[in-house]
């Protein structure tokens, strides 16, 4: 049964989980075997940002034009979801504190939960799998659905409609970047930022976040949030 009452939509990296080396190794394989590029790309800063933008940006930085973009960048992509999934066991993810229990209370309680992240769709869940996290949704916006956050805001929205009947008008979004409020702000949602990824709580307090977490691992701290959309 869906709560028709509250809709939780969770970012992935930074927000459930830390560490995906295998994810940023897809990336550098896919650019050079695409675009002959050998450039280190780890000074980007990819928080927020969706796997065809993070793309986009390192190609136009190591000089290409759009044309050039464009002529290889789908099939770049579907080698680099299908480099991760063939070695995601070598992934160094893991789990934030809390996550996993908080996941468990909120299922309980019977809130609809979902995802808006910029992964690919193959690697999200590839990823949170890795960390038996992949249980708890079952739709969302992805990175492989639109290169712009604020569309996979409103892409996650239409499918819990569509598909869980989902009516209610209590939305959050829980991230920890300031595009992830962003994103939610431009549907006029709820946001909870969360200091667990690179952007502190005052910089998330700063971009306009309604709520500002140290963290998830205090589950009744989320929860007071919630409290007054929630089953108990």
């Amino acid at each position: 049964m869906v709560n028709n009452r509250i809709l939780i939509l969770f970012d992935i990296d930074g927000t459930l989980v830390l560490g995906a080396r295998c994810h940023y190794q897809a990336f550098v394989e896919a650019v050079k075997k695409f675009y002959g590029m050998e450039d280190d790309i780890s000074g980007i800063n990819y928080a927020g940002k969706t796997d065809p933008q993070i793309l986009g940006e390192v190609l136009a930085l190591g000089g290409l034009n759009d044309d050039e973009i464009k002529q290889n960048f789908q099939v770049c992509l579907d080698f680099m979801a299908d480099y991760y999934l063939k070695n995601v066991h070598y992934e160094n993810v893991r789990s934030l504190e809390g996550v996993n229990d908080l996941l468990k209370e909120l299922q309980r309680r019977e809130v609809l939960l979902g995802l808006v992240t910029g992964n690919l769709e193959s690697i999200a869940y590839a990823k949170l799998g890795k960390v038996d996290l992949d249980g708890y949704f079952s739709f969302g916006g992805f990175g492989s659905d639109h290169s712009n956050r604020s569309f996979l805001v409103k892409k996650a929205l239409k499918q819990a409609k569509n598909q869980f009947g989902y009516k209610g008008k209590h939305i959050f979004v829980i991230g920890d970047t300031p595009r992830d409020v962003k994103a939610a702000k431009d549907s006029n949602l709820q946001t909870i930022g969360v200091a667990t990824g690179r952007y502190s709580k005052e910089e998330l307090e700063n971009c306009g976040a309604d709520y500002v977490l140290d963290d998830l691992k205090n589950i009744d701290e989320v929860l007071k949030i919630l409290s007054i959309y929630i089953k108990q």
